[in-house]
């Protein structure tokens, strides 16, 4: 039970980081640049503060992999966000997380049964049914690369999840230096941030992202590769509904069905009986 609770916090904090981000930068006042350092500062800086009040002579160790992959998810998604429409950008971001999570459990010996691609399968077709059904597709090939790069950043830093052994030492520390590069790139390239962009972008830092990432690093290493990266299909599935609940955005017959069709993936995804 602990670790369900644990699950859902991390993906519902991880569908609030879509809806900050959706809602920071879609107006035009706030640049992706900006938004991601303060994010991952804003991250690093409240963990680090947390992890100082039980050891304030704790320095963070560089890990070179895990800070690079979250610092290419963050800013690539960002970028992306703005260039992509929002169903086209789910679908390639949640889609590139599935086939990096696969693609590494396969190459380092993770048994794959049929029913997690099965339940894959189905979750995804929930996900085209969602965002692709109405939207009209304007192929932005270099938006679709960037958020590509953004998926594969998300999917090796969550693969590397698997072997975290304190999730929030780990973590801090990777924000720590994701902060330090992307902070090299904001000063060579920033862009302009409103104050609802500042704001927005130190509650999905400090919160849903650094707090979120904490969370999801301690379940991980309790869930198969496959298994994490299918509930992360949820994620949209949860962004949507909590638009519903509190931003009074409408309930349609496409998320009623890509809800269903995502439920059953997970579960089709659960089955332990190997394929024969």
């Amino acid at each position: 039970m602990r670790l369900i609770i644990l699950t859902f916090l991390a993906l519902l904090a991880f569908a609030s980081n879509s809806i900050l981000n959706r809602w920071a930068l879609l107006d035009g006042t706030t640049g992706p640049l900006t938004f991601s350092f303060v994010r991952v500062s804003s991250g690093a800086v409240l963990l680090w503060i947390i992890v100082a009040s039980k050891n304030i002579n704790w320095r963070p160790k560089f890990q070179i992999l895990p800070s690079i992959s979250i610092s290419i998810y963050m800013l690539c998604f960002s970028i992306a966000y703005l260039n992509l429409g929002i169903g086209i950008g789910a679908v390639i971001l949640f889609g590139g997380v599935q086939f990096t999570m696969f693609g590494l459990a396969a190459f380092f010996g993770e048994k794959i049964t049929l029913w997690r691609i099965v339940g894959a399968t189905i979750s995804f077709s929930g996900l085209c049914v969602l965002f692709l059904t109405n939207e009209r597709l304007d192929l932005n090939i270099s938006a679709m690369l960037i958020m590509i790069f953004s998926a594969i950043g998300w999917g090796v830093y969550s693969f590397l999840g698997k072997n975290a052994k304190n999730p929030l030492l780990e973590t801090t520390q990777n924000l720590v230096w994701a902060s330090l590069f992307l902070g090299f790139v904001f000063v060579f390239s920033f862009d302009e941030m409103s104050i609802k962009g500042f704001v927005l972008a130190i509650i999905s830092g400090a919160i849903t992202s650094g707090l979120g990432y904490v969370l999801w690093y301690t379940v991980l290493p309790s869930l198969k590769t496959t298994i994490a990266a299918v509930l992360q299909l949820t994620v949209p599935i949860i962004a949507a509904i909590v638009g519903v609940l509190f931003f009074s955005e409408e309930l349609t017959m496409e998320l009623v069905f890509a809800a269903i069709l995502v439920a059953m993936g997970t579960f089709v995804s659960l089955i332990n009986k190997p394929s024969q």
